[in-house]
């Protein structure tokens, strides 16, 4: 009897905590009104207690939008999209779109459809401030803090943007004009929407703000949009707006718009900008733009802007890069330039890059290029590369390479890579070589390589190899190394 009173008692207590829980919604009754009425009907029901505390107001706009696309607050497990809580849907309308009825967040679609937006607005009833702006598609939940929505029903895009327009004259932080700005460059291509924008963009607000504007503008793909970026990329007064609107650019979706990139990326009078311009290319990766890439490292005269190209190289999808780095790090008359593209070589763990960055090692005439091929080979994972680090530390007869070959097998610590250490320490015949081999040691993780440095330090027979390695026992803080120097030191 009394487990069944309890299971009652813990029935009615998640019960009431449902309820509490819920979200009020109150309903505009006639959602064919101008929205500027209904706005103001909100306003009054705000005098009621039940909204001190704080309250949203809600509508929505329609939006075409990619058919597997969604706005709101989403988390993705494996590719798929997951929500928190109801969806807006049967939050408002008593309707659910299951999450199953979008496709993969990982399938690109590029069909598209028109969906509802709801634009959500938090008010500070102390002193009726606007305080924070949501959006969301209506598949996804939107967490409105325990705090009762006014929802309006839908709106058309002029009153809406007559709407947003009030509020954005009236803020005061930075914060919320930001967030007002998404909210217009949500609403449909129109001269309405532009001129908003570009006003803020060409303006006197806050850099963070203008930036925003030269994001939303670069949403749609529109002629005057364009001109307007392509000049405020230009002649901006400040640096970070004119990068800003050089990837609003690269987000315009149709060939002027690349072709101005292509322009931007010409003028090396604004190394910033050109350098923007260079990685979104790369980004959109045409044919095109590999080539222009390729012109750029070939033909240009700044270094620190052919070492960007170099890097934009790797971004070109489906690895369109990779021959020209490796042309680039054979036959490029920079140094810099070839230390740079044999950087991306051994990140990029293509195995076409082996032979490229062994020749480099052994035989290029800069010395400074040679030791950033040893160090690129060490970035590859594949055993054929540390093949190579094992060859290059057996040649004797390259000191320098043969040193810094042994330094970064020793940051790859595999068991080959040790059993070379080891074998350098006691056979080599140059002394150099052999202390390079126990500075090695010493880069082992783990303190792997205390034993061995014990073992030289006891009893290896050259007395210059055994100081450096009493040397680096020293420099540690191991007990073991510790113990093995007071044992020396006493003669044992």
């Amino acid at each position: 009897m009394q487990r069944n009173i309890i299971g009652r008692g813990v029935l009615a207590f998640i019960a009431l905590a449902q309820f509490v829980a819920a979200q009020e919604v109150v309903r505009h009754p006639d959602s064919s009104q101008a929205l500027s009425q209904r706005w103001a009907w909100a306003k009054q029901q705000t005098s009621q207690a039940k909204f001190k505390k704080g309250y949203w107001i809600g509508y929505s706009i329609k939006r075409v939008m990619e058919e597997n696309s969604t706005i709101g607050s989403m988390h993705i497990e494996n590719g798929r999209i997951f929500r928190d809580g109801k969806s807006l849907a049967e939050l408002i309308y008593g309707i659910d779109i299951p999450l199953e009825s979008l496709r993969s967040y990982q399938e690109k679609s590029h069909r598209k459809v028109v969906k509802d937006v709801g634009l959500f607005f938090l008010f500070d009833p102390r002193d009726a401030a606007l305080a924070e702006i949501k959006e969301s598609t209506f598949e996804l939940s939107v967490d409105f803090d325990d705090f009762p929505l006014l929802w309006l029903g839908p709106a058309q895009d002029e009153q809406s943007l007559d709407l947003v327009e009030s509020l954005y004259r009236a803020a005061a932080s930075t914060k919320i004009k930001e967030e007002l700005i998404g909210a217009v460059g949500l609403h449909g291509q129109s001269p309405r929407r532009r001129a908003f924008l570009a006003g803020i963009l060409g303006g006197n607000e806050a850099t963070d703000v203008r930036k925003q504007a030269a994001f939303w503008l670069g949403q749609i793909d529109d002629p005057e949009a364009l001109r307007i970026l392509r000049q405020a990329a230009t002649a901006d007064r400040s640096s970070e707006v004119r990068k800003q609107a050089v990837f609003a650019m690269s987000q315009m979706d149709w060939p002027e718009a690349e072709a101005a990139l292509f322009e931007l990326a010409r003028n090396q009078d604004d190394r910033e900008v050109c350098k923007d311009a260079i990685f979104w290319l790369a980004q959109k990766g045409s044919a095109r733009a590999a080539i222009f890439l390729k012109e750029i490292i070939a033909n240009g005269t700044d270094a620190e802007i052919q070492k960007h190209t170099v890097f934009a190289l790797t971004q070109l999808p489906d690895k369109q890069g990779t021959p020209v780095l490796l042309e680039i790090a054979e036959k490029h008359r920079n140094v810099t330039v070839r230390k740079e593209s044999l950087f991306w070589l051994g990140q990029s763990q293509d195995e076409r890059a082996l032979a490229i960055l062994k020749k480099a090692a052994q035989a290029d005439g800069a010395m400074e290029v040679r030791k950033q091929a040893v160090f690129a080979l060490s970035q590859m994972k594949s055993t054929q590369a540390e093949e190579v680090l094992i060859e290059l530390a057996r040649n004797q007869n390259d000191r320098p390479i043969c040193k810094e070959a042994l330094f970064w097998l020793a940051q790859k610590a595999s068991k080959r890579a040790v059993d070379l250490l080891k074998e350098a320490v006691q056979n080599d015949a140059d002394s150099e070589i052999q202390k390079q081999a126990i500075f090695a040691l010493t880069q082992l993780p783990d303190s792997e390589g205390i034993p061995m440095l014990i073992e030289i330090a006891q009893t290896h027979k050259n007395p210059a190899v055994r100081k450096d390695a009493i040397f680096w026992l020293g420099q540690s803080e191991d007990a073991r190394a510790t113990d093995a120097l007071v044992k020396l030191v006493r003669g044992k």
